[in-house]
Parts: structure tokens; sequence; C-alpha cells
């Protein structure tokens, strides 16, 4: 397990805790060494093996523990054991905005309120108003934040199911009876919230297979017996399903589970059209199960390129496939630098040379400083003084360090300026005339309503000292709904003013979502994938805008990060000079 991986079970540790535990200075604790081992990006695995977990900052010997464990079996019986202890409700709680694990544990302790509809029962009577840390405005935000948590009951975040998933899938590979394990459905096809985790798995004995699924610590069995699938849900709702079957129709069950179900509905509809009938347990031309040994070997059979699993969303892939015309799609190897990256100038952790380092470390060629701008107060917004000492220590690392030729290396001077709410920029035009380039994001005001929304950005992306919009809905994955906003209307003139449209790759943001970075690149639009880095390690976040990016069918040149160094120089210098009066 990585270090990104360990610090979010160490920060689930620390909420349960606190909430259930009644152990707020332990649960400080867990929360501090989870902060601190996700910025570091440190090898847990070698520091395990070495016996020097406890060198990380903020790891003592209990924390050590939970982290040999983790990095040994990919779990933690402290988690285990205290998830085991937490009613399945209070994980609905923890969703509530306005509620944090103080608030929870009193509500829990005090009126033992552990379900969505016991909290929205006192709520509405006005009955938590009067507890400490609660008043009027708080208990009307709780309320209006339940339906938005029921609507996250039992789903996660891709990367948070990929966790489970994987684990899951790593066990399957010990049992000696399974021949092949895949991962299949939502988690597969890379859905940036998923509402289950599905496998597939071959196997001369299914019915071992699935009793030994449907008896893993940690869950519990769910849903009807059946032959061929066992399903279970964990603690926090979430549900695993099992498809095990003979070896024989493996790629016709992994198809299946994998979905979507338009994408299989368009297959059945092929192999119809073929002469043949396509179903769960295979591919049959009359009474013969046509044989494929492997998903490919299906698709071919069915005249087809085989399709990647996050394009299997019955958006015209069957006919791209047919004609041969399926996308090469961008992958992290691709990648050359990225942009929107914070520095401990605003709210980062690591320094500007930290952040340099890292990304020469990754093999890339350039990288994009844009720290917040001033009106972010809350994140230590640049002031104008402040900018210029950056750009001055931009140039200085750049003299020293950037190198020459073919190896050359450049950090780009940008800024994350805030979007007013008359769709302005938060800094005069020779100061923003300055920067290489500029990320334009929406911070405040998210309550405008869809038309004045539309408008305030539409006038953003028409500003000529934009380079690019940042996470343009505002959503935060089962946390927050994006503010209403026509995004295709601001697409259109971000592609009509030449402004790229970033995938946002934070793994609570990746905004915008597939759907429209695809309408984006239609458009002619450029779209950099960006970590919105906070730190060394969340450089790697990358890795799931890039997801994200191949299922809108992106390949390396719609992303404007894959270009290389002198490419994007010259992209960037183009737009400063369009903008020259």
């Amino acid at each position: 397990m990585k270090a990104p991986e360990a610090a979010g079970v160490l920060s689930e540790i620390s909420m349960l805790l606190e909430v259930v535990g009644g152990d707020p200075f332990r649960a400080k604790a867990y929360a501090t060494a989870a902060r601190r081992i996700e910025a570091s990006g440190a090898d847990l695995a070698r520091l395990a093996a070495e016996g020097r977990l406890t060198s990380l900052p903020g790891v003592g010997g209990g924390i050590a523990e939970v982290l040999r464990e983790l990095v040994e079996t990919g779990r933690s019986s402290l988690y285990d054991r205290l998830a085991a202890d937490t009613p399945i409700g209070l994980y609905d709680l923890m969703r509530i905005k306005g509620l944090g694990p103080k608030r929870i544990r009193t509500l829990y302790a005090d009126l033992g309120i552990d379900s969505l509809d016991k909290l929205e029962e006192a709520a509405l009577a006005g009955r938590l108003a009067g507890l400490p840390g609660i008043g009027g405005k708080t208990e009307q935000k709780i309320i209006e934040s339940i339906a938005f948590a029921r609507a996250a009951r039992g789903r996660r975040r891709l990367y948070a199911a990929l966790e489970v998933a994987e684990r899951l899938l790593e066990w399957l590979h010990t049992l000696d009876s399974v021949t092949k394990a895949e991962l299949a459905g939502e988690v597969r096809r890379d859905l940036e919230v998923v509402d289950s985790v599905d496998l597939v798995a071959a196997s001369k004995d299914p019915a071992e297979v699935l009793a030994a699924f449907r008896s893993l610590s940690g869950a519990a069995p769910a849903g009807p017996i059946d032959p061929e699938r066992a399903e279970i849900q964990f603690s926090d709702g979430l549900k695993a399903r099992l498809v095990c079957v003979a070896p024989a129709r493996f790629a016709a069950a992994l198809v299946y589970a994998t979905g979507s179900a338009e994408h299989v509905a368009q297959l059945e509809a092929r192999a119809g059209e073929m002469g043949m009938r396509l179903a769960a347990d295979g591919l049959w031309r009359g009474a013969k199960r046509v044989a494929a040994r492997d998903e490919a070997a299906l698709y071919r059979a069915l005249g087809l390129q085989l399709i990647e699993p996050e394009l299997r969303e019955g958006w015209g892939e069957i006919e791209a496939a047919a004609a041969g015309e399926l996308p090469t799609l961008v992958e992290v190897g691709d990648l050359r630098g990225t942009f929107h990256c914070h520095t401990t100038y605003s709210d980062g952790r690591a320094s500007l040379a930290e952040m340099g380092e890292a990304a020469q470390e990754r093999g890339w060629r350039y990288l994009g400083i844009a720290d917040h701008s001033q009106s972010a107060g809350y994140a230590g917004g640049l002031s104008p003084m402040r900018i210029r000492a950056q750009w001055a220590e931009i140039d200085g690392w750049n003299r020293e360090h950037g190198g020459r030729g073919k190896k050359r290396f450049r950090l780009f001077k940008g800024v994350e300026s805030d979007i007013l709410p008359d769709g302005s920029l938060d800094y005069p035009a020779d100061v923003l005339a300055g920067f290489d380039y500029v990320v334009g994001s929406v911070h405040s005001a998210f309550n405008l309503g869809e038309k004045e929304m539309t408008k305030r950005l539409v006038r953003a992306v028409s500003n000529p000292h934009i380079t690019m919009l940042g996470h343009a809905t505002g959503r935060l994955l089962l946390r927050r709904n994006s503010y209403e906003v026509d995004v295709r209307a601001v697409i259109d003139a971000a592609a009509e003013h030449g402004v790229c449209v970033e995938i946002n790759a934070d793994p609570a943001r990746l905004d915008v979502d597939w759907r429209n970075a695809r309408y984006a690149a239609r458009r002619g639009v450029l779209v950099p994938i960006n970590p919105d880095a906070h730190s060394t390690a969340s450089l790697d976040n990358v890795q799931w805008g890039v997801r994200v990016a191949r299922k809108a069918w992106l390949g390396p040149r719609n992303v404007l990060n894959a270009w290389e160094l002198e490419e994007v120089e010259e992209i960037l210098a183009k737009r400063k000079q369009s903008r020259a009066p």
C-alpha cells in the first residue's frame, strides 16, 4: 500500500476513534500522521522492511504497527474493529455538511442519533440547536444536507472503491481453484463515483469460491444466494459482488459484468445481425459456443477491435471499433508536465524548489506553479508583492536547475486567480500580464443560479488574460454538488477565445467530468490534466485525471500537458502576445 492510500486509512481511523471511541487525543495523532504521510510520499514498504516506520514525522509505535499491517496485508485490524463497532448510519452522518467528528460524537452519545432518519427527526423538531456548537443556522444546514447524504449512501469515490477492489482481487488470486480474476463493473469503467465493486473469476469450483467470498471478514453477506454470484456489504453500505464461472464462460461473463447496459445491448444487437447470440454464458452460433479465451477474442468474433473498458458506455464505441477507428488514448506516460500546483507561498505543503525537484524525479520537463490569488485569504492568497517575490525565485531556480537542450526543465509562472462574482479576475491587468499562464477558478458565491453563473464563467473565459478554466463546476464528489451552470455554453465560449478547460485530477473533484471533457475536445479545446497538487505526493493525482481523459476518448494531442516543453512554451507565448494592446 502506497503512502496516499495508507494516509486515507489513518484519516478514517482518526474519525472513527473520535466518533465511536471517544478518544480525541488519539484521533488527533492519527489525523496528524495521515497529513504528514500523504505529504511525504514515503516508500512505506521499504521503511517497514527496514523497521524504520517510526522515522516518519508524527508516527509513533502504535501508528507504525498499523502502517506495517497495511503494507503487509492491505488491511488494518484496528480499522476493522472500529468499523465493526460503528453503526452503519454514522457513516451517513459523516457526509453531512456542518457535522465534524466532535459533533457526531455529541449527537450519538447525548441523543442516540445514529442514522439520517433520526438526525432529520431531531433537526425538524429543533432539538439540535441547543447542543454545544450547534446553533440555528447549523441546524438548517444539516436539514439541507440530509437529502444529499442519502443519495451518497453506500457509494464511494473511484480511488476509494479501487482500494477495496484491488484487495479483493488480490485475495481471489490467492485461491488455488481460481484460474483467472478481473475487476468489472463501474470500477473497471472508471466511473468517478461507484455504487458497488464488481469482480469476475474463473474456477473449476465456483461454489467453493463464492462461499469463501460470502464469509470474508469485515463485511456481511447480502442479497439472495445464487449459484454463480455472491454479494457482500461493508460497514459504510458499499456492496461488492463476485461472479464466478467455469473458465470457458469467463470472457462473456466479464463483458456482461463490466457493462454498461447500453454497451452490452449494442453488442447483443450486433451479434444478432451476424446470425449469432451473445449472452452472459458465451457467444453462440446456433447450439455451438464460439470459442473465446478472452475479451479480445470475443470482440474479434463480432468483427470489432477490443474496446477498452472505460469506453463502454454506448457512446459510439461499437461503430468506431467496427470501422477500426477507436482512438489511441492518452496514458500517464504521455504527460510531460502539469499545471495548477500549489506551494508554501499559499496553502501548499512543499516549497517551490521541492515541487520542481519532484516533477523532475517523475521525468517531466515542466511544472506550472499556480498558487492562490489575493482574494483567497483563507488559503494564503498572494499579494502582488508576494507574486513578484515568487517570480524572482522561479527565475533563479530555472537558471540553477533548468538545464539545457533536450534535458531542459522549466518552472512556469502561473496563478490560480479567483473568478469574482461578476466574472472578472482578482488582479489588475498589469499583474495578470506578468504570468506565463493564468488558471481562473470559482471559490465563492456558488448560489448565483444557472443563468448568472454561466454568465460569470463566460465572461471569465472571454478575458484575454485567462489561459485555462479550473474545476469548472465546483463539485466535490459525495460532498458537494456542482453549482448550477451551463457547462457546455462555457466550453463553447472557451473554444471561441482559445482557453483551455482543465480536468482537475484531485480524486475528490475530477472536474470537468468525462462527458464534458469529450465535448471540449470535439470543440477543439485543449484539456490539461491538472493535479491541483498541494504536496509533492499529490502530483500523482494526474493518474486520476488520465482515467477521466481516457473515458472522454482523449488522445495525447487533446491534452495540453502531453505536449513537449517547446510546444507548450510556444502556445503560452502566443496566448500572451494575443492579449498585447
